[in-house]
C-alpha cells in the first residue's frame, strides 16, 4: 500500500477518540427521539390500531396473508405477524419505551438500537395512513444506520462522514422538490402567504407569523431556499464551514418548531445535525468521556464495517440523484430496502396548499338536535387559539387535514371513524377531546365541510377569534342501519 493510500486509510478507518463526544451526544438524542415516538404512539395505539380501532392491525395482516401468503412476511416486516391482539400491541409499545430508556442510560447501545428499529418498524410497516409521515421513515433510516454506528466506540471518520452525506441529502431534498414540483407559489416566493394557516396543525405563533407584511413573507420564502439548498452544502465542507452550516440549520429547525407542530421531526433533524460538529466544540464533554477511550482496539471491526458505511453513502447519493431524473422502476434491491425503511425518499411541502378545508363531525339521536365531536388539536371553535402539541404527534388530527384535501372522497379510515362513533367505541373516543355522547352513542352522524382561514389583527381585537370559517356543505349523514349520501361523496 502506497504512502498516500496509507494516510487515507488511517484518516477514514482508524477509530478517532476525538469523535467520542459526538457519538455519545448523538445516541443520547436519538434515544430521546425514540422515547417520544413510542410514548406518543402508545397514547393513541388502541384507538388507531386496536381491535376496535380505525385500522385494526390484525384484520390488515389477515388480508395480506390471504393475498400474498408467506411473501407478505418480507414485504411487510412486522412482529405483529405472530400476534396482534390489543395486549400485545401495548406490550410492544412498552418494550419500545423501555429500550429507549435503557439506551438513554447507555446500556448495550447496538443491541438496543437493533430492538428499537425492529419494534418501530413493526408499527410503521403496518401503520398505513397514520404512520406514513416522512419523520417515521427518517427515524427508521437513522435508527438503522445507528445500529452500526454504535458498534464501535470511538467511531471512525468514515462513519461520521456517512452521516454528513445523509443529513445533506435529506435537507437538500426538501429544497429540490419545491423547485422541481413547478408550484408557482414557491417559484414566485408566495408560499409563506399560505403556509402558516394551511399547515396541518398551526400553533399560536403561526397566527402572528401570518400577520407579517408581504415583503417579509417573500423574504422568508427566499430564506427557506437558502436553508434547504445552500446551507446543506456546508455539511461537506471543512470544520469551520460545517459549524456554520450546523448553527444555521439549528436556527432553521428552531424557527420551524416555533411556528408549527411537526411531531418529533425537528428534534430528529437536530439529532442528525450533531455529527457535523467537530470534537473541539464539545471539549467539556470530551474530557468527561475520556475514560471510555481506553477500550480494546476496534480497528479490525471498523474495517469490516467500512463497506456498510460506504453503502450508506452510495444509497444517499442515489436517492439524491433520483430527484433530478424521471422516476424509474425500482429494482428488487431498492424495493426491499424501501420495505424495510433502510433507504427512503424525502421532500416536504413540495406543493403549497392554498386553502384550508376542515371536516366537522356531529351526532344526533333524533335528526334535529346535533352535537359536535371536539378534536384535541385541529381547528374547531374559531375562538380557540391554535395550540402547541409537538413533539407529541396526534395522528388522527393530522390525518383529518389530509382527508379534507379531497373532500369528495371518503377515506376508508374516515368511514370507519364515523362507524366507530356510532358504535360508541371507547378506544376511538379517547382520541378526541370531547365526546358529547358518553352514555349512549348517537343514532346519526353527519360530516360537515368548512373553509377556515386565520383572522387579521382587527378582527381578533374585535371578537377574540383566531379563525374565521364558513360552512360549505353537509357532505354526509350516516346511521348504523343505512347510509344517506349528500354532496356527491364517494366511497
Amino acid at each position: 500500500m502506497g504512502e498516500g493510500n496509507r494516510i487515507i486509510f488511517d484518516l477514514l478507518l482508524q477509530p478517532d477518540p476525538s469523535y467520542l463526544a459526538v457519538q455519545w451526544l448523538f445516541l443520547k438524542l436519538l434515544a430521546i427521539v425514540y422515547l417520544i415516538a413510542f410514548w406518543s404512539l402508545k397514547s393513541q395505539l388502541l384507538g388507531l390500531y386496536g381491535r376496535q380501532g380505525l385500522l385494526p392491525i390484525g384484520v390488515y395482516l389477515t388480508r395480506i396473508q390471504q393475498s400474498l401468503g408467506r411473501k407478505g412476511l418480507l414485504r411487510i416486516p412486522s412482529l405483529f405477524w405472530f400476534k396482534s391482539d390489543d395486549r400485545f400491541l401495548s406490550q410492544t409499545a412498552n418494550a419500545g419505551l423501555l429500550c429507549s430508556l435503557l439506551l438513554l442510560l447507555g446500556l448495550w447501545p447496538p443491541l438496543l438500537l437493533l430492538l428499537l428499529w425492529l419494534l418501530y418498524l413493526s408499527f410503521v410497516s403496518v401503520g398505513r395512513d397514520f404512520l406514513s409521515f416522512q419523520w417515521d421513515a427518517l427515524l427508521l433510516e437513522t435508527g438503522f444506520m445507528s445500529i452500526f454506528f454504535a458498534l464501535v466506540t470511538p467511531p471512525s471518520l468514515l462513519m461520521i462522514v456517512s452521516f454528513w452525506v445523509f443529513c445533506c441529502r435529506f435537507l437538500l431534498s426538501a429544497g429540490i422538490v419545491k423547485l422541481s414540483s413547478g408550484d408557482p407559489n414557491w417559484r414566485r416566493l408566495r408560499a409563506l402567504d399560505y403556509h402558516y394557516w394551511t399547515q396541518p396543525l398551526p400553533n399560536r405563533l403561526a397566527w402572528y407569523a401570518h400577520q407579517l407584511p408581504r415583503w417579509c413573507q417573500r423574504l422568508s420564502t427566499l430564506g427557506t431556499f437558502f436553508f434547504e439548498l445552500l446551507v446543506p452544502l456546508l455539511f461537506l465542507a471543512p470544520a469551520p464551514l460545517r459549524l456554520l452550516g450546523f448553527l444555521l440549520s439549528i436556527a432553521f429547525q428552531l424557527m420551524l418548531t416555533a411556528s408549527g407542530n411537526f411531531g418529533f421531526f425537528n428534534l430528529l433533524t437536530i439529532t442528525l445535525l450533531v455529527p457535523l460538529l467537530d470534537a473541539s466544540y464539545l471539549w467539556p464533554l470530551q474530557e468527561l468521556l475520556a475514560p471510555l477511550t481506553l477500550l480494546p482496539d476496534r480497528s479490525l471491526l471498523i474495517v469490516l464495517l467500512a463497506p456498510v458505511f460506504l453503502s450508506f453513502i452510495l444509497l444517499n447519493s442515489m436517492q439524491l440523484f433520483n430527484l433530478f431524473i424521471p422516476p424509474l422502476p425500482r429494482g428488487r434491491l431498492m424495493q426491499f430496502l424501501s420495505s424495510w425503511m433502510i433507504s427512503n425518499p424525502y421532500g416536504l411541502f413540495a406543493v403549497m396548499t392554498t386553502q384550508r378545508l376542515e371536516f366537522e363531525i356531529e351526532g344526533s339521536c333524533d335528526g334535529q338536535q346535533w352535537q359536535r365531536y371536539r378534536f384535541r388539536w385541529k381547528p374547531g371553535d374559531p375562538a380557540r387559539p391554535p395550540r402547541q402539541v409537538a413533539p407529541h404527534m396526534p395522528r388522527l388530527d393530522w390525518q383529518m387535514w389530509f382527508a379534507a384535501l379531497n373532500p369528495q372522497r371518503l377515506d376508508p379510515w374516515l368511514a370507519t371513524l364515523l362507524q366507530r362513533l356510532l358504535e360508541g367505541s371507547t378506544e376511538v373516543s379517547a382520541l378526541l377531546q370531547e365526546n358529547p355522547f358518553k352514555e349512549t352513542p348517537p343514532t346519526l352522524i353527519r360530516l360537515l365541510l368548512y373553509r377556515y382561514q386565520f383572522t387579521d389583527r382587527v378582527t381578533r381585537r374585535a371578537n377574540g377569534a383566531w379563525w374565521k370559517r364558513n360552512l360549505i356543505e353537509e357532505l354526509l349523514v350516516v346511521s348504523l342501519k343505512s347510509d344517506q349520501k349528500k354532496g356527491g361523496l364517494l366511497y
